[in-house]
Parts: C-alpha cells; structure tokens; sequence
C-alpha cells in the first residue's frame, strides 16, 4: 500500500511539472524582428519583454540600435501576442544627387530607394540613368546618382551660296557689268539631334532631310576698249570717251546705296526725284552730272551726313526699288 501510495505521488509530480512547462510554453511569445537596411531577420522568443529585451536577449546592444532604428512598435512597450512581425526601419543619411542638384546628408527612414524618390518627389524620366535599383535597401551613407538625360529635336536652316557665271561683252566699255540674271541663295535644312546630361550637350547627330538649289547669277562683263589713265584725281581720263552714248570726262571707282523720300528739299534746294544723287561736294561738286551704270543719269543735288568720300547715295521714287539695290561698287562717270 505504501509503494503504490509513492507511485501515486510520483505521478501527479512528474504531471504538475509538465503542465507547468507547457503552461510556459505557451506564455513566451515568438517574434521576428527586420532591419530595413539588412537582410538579416532576428527569430526570437519573449516572455511578458519588451522589443528592447528581445533584442538584448539575442546579443544586441538596444541602446545603440535606439539611436539608428526607429521601431513600428515602441521600445519599452510589452510584446503582444499579434506582434510577430516588428520593422526596425534606419534613420540613415543618405547623398542625394538629381542631374546638377545635390542634396547631402539627407535623413530618412525610407527602406528603399524608390521610396524615397517618392518621398522626395524625384521624377524619373525613361532616358534618366541612375546608379542603383529602384527596390534596393536604403544603407547609411548610400550615394545616388540620377543623370537627367535628354533628347532635343530641332531644324537647322543654313544658306547656300549661288555662283556667279560671267559672260563678256564687247558692247559694253571694259570695266562694266551688268547682272542679266539675279542670283538666288539655296538652303539645305537639317534635322539635329542632341543628347543632353543634366544639360549639357553629350552627342549630336546632323541630317540633311531637305534642300532648295541655289540659282546661278548670270553676269555681263564688258571687253570693250579701255579707256587711258592719266592718273588725274585717281580717275580714268579718255578725251572723247563715251559711255551709253554719253561723253564723260573721267570716271571714278565709286560705292553707291539707295535712299528714298524723306519729306525734305535736297542741299541744293531742289525736291528729290530719280535721278537725284547725294554726294561729298569735296569729291564730286554740287551740279556735278553722272552717268551710274544700272541707274543711269545724275546730277548732284544733295549731301549726307553718311554721304564722305567716295560714297554716292541715289535717289529712288520707292523704298523696293532702294532695298533691291542696296549697296554696290560700281564706276561713276562724271559726264561733260
């Protein structure tokens, strides 16, 4: 009777201490704790800790991990039994660059790098090149690079000159030309391609997509015979010379422009008309006649302030007909 009361005994004993481990059991609660800037993942059991006692449970120094982690549950609060999941999520510094803008130091708590483009409110266009991936983890001290590439499209126009063809004339006095057909310019149109770095300007690409010909100007030269030189005035002096049908006693290398009305009388009172010419008196006197090839008969009436020299300015009824002439080296005859 005694040795089966001993059993009994024994039993409940051996029971008691296993529900009591059991019990136990049940009581510590299992967690895993992340880093965002980590792979690693800490497994751990807590009974009725904090986040700070697992940690320091499994080696880890809770006061240090405080100052780089920020916790998605509070440190010194008690572990519940839903939390079997707790991010740690770094407060690191990270060096921002985005095409010529840099922003160093910059503090987050973001895990990845497209969040904090995110946060940021950092756009990435398709062309932009970035040093790291969009998913990957945000480290201390982690630099990115975003270079703004872009691609500008636009037209080029560039002018092509016209030849000049020449053709001789005995008709016409040696020295003399006269334009029978007006040159035109062409122009090729190009399409240029740039690639652009955080704005500057890395390749271009030149293509020739379309092209106008230039038309050839065709030129009178005049072979007739030459008037002699006699040296007076810097002029050409020929007794007799005649130029279209007009006897002219010296002729003078000249630079001639066009001018129009102006509402006012000429320096010699007279009102302005074609044929009317401003000159420098001390070259050419006032009353002076001319004969200009491709204007024809002169006289000179008038002055100008940017009438000096060897400058002759001719009167024109319009602005057209002044603007098509514009400005040319021509020999001036003085008529006699």
């Amino acid at each position: 009777m005694k040795k089966t009361l001993m059993i009994v005994v024994g039993v409940v004993a051996i029971l008691l201490l296993s529900g009591t481990a059991v019990g136990y059991a049940m009581m510590k609660k299992e967690v895993t704790i992340s880093f965002s800037d980590k792979e690693k993942k800490i497994r751990t059991s807590v009974l009725n800790g904090t986040l700070s006692d697992a940690l320091e449970n499994e080696g880890y120094d809770a006061a240090k991990l405080k100052k780089q982690y920020q916790p998605s549950k509070k440190w010194d609060s008690p572990i519940e039994k839903d939390d079997t999941n707790i991010q740690l999520a770094c407060n690191c510094s990270v060096n921002l660059k985005v095409g010529s803008k840099k922003n160093e130091g910059l503090q987050t708590t973001q895990p990845t790098v497209g969040k904090l483009l995110k946060e940021q409110k950092v756009d990435l266009d398709n062309n932009d090149q970035m040093n790291a991936a969009l998913d990957q983890k945000i480290t201390n001290d982690l630099a990115i690079v975003i270079d703004k590439i872009e691609k500008r499209v636009q037209k080029k126009v560039e002018a092509v000159s016209f030849d000049v063809k020449k053709k001789k004339d005995e008709d016409i006095p040696k020295g003399e030309k006269k334009v029978t057909k007006k040159g035109k310019k062409g122009k090729s149109i190009y399409q240029v391609t740039a690639i652009y770095k955080n704005g500057k300007a890395m390749v271009t690409d030149k293509k020739l997509v379309d092209k106008v010909n230039p038309v050839t100007e065709l030129v009178t030269v005049g072979s007739g015979d030459q008037t002699a030189d006699n040296g007076a005035g810097g002029g050409e002096v020929a007794s007799g010379s005649r130029i279209a049908g007009l006897k002219y006693e010296r002729s003078m290398a000249a630079e001639t422009t066009g001018y129009t009305a102006s509402g006012n009388r000429t320096a010699t009172g007279t009102v302005p008309h074609r044929g009317t010419v401003a000159v420098d008196p001390d070259v050419i006197p006032l009353g002076t006649k001319l004969y200009i090839p491709g204007y024809g008969k002169a006289v000179a009436e008038d002055t100008g302030g940017a009438v000096n020299g060897n400058i002759i300015d001719l009167f024109f009824s319009s602005e057209k007909e002044a603007i098509q002439w514009g400005r040319r080296n021509v020999k001036a005859y003085i008529l006699k």
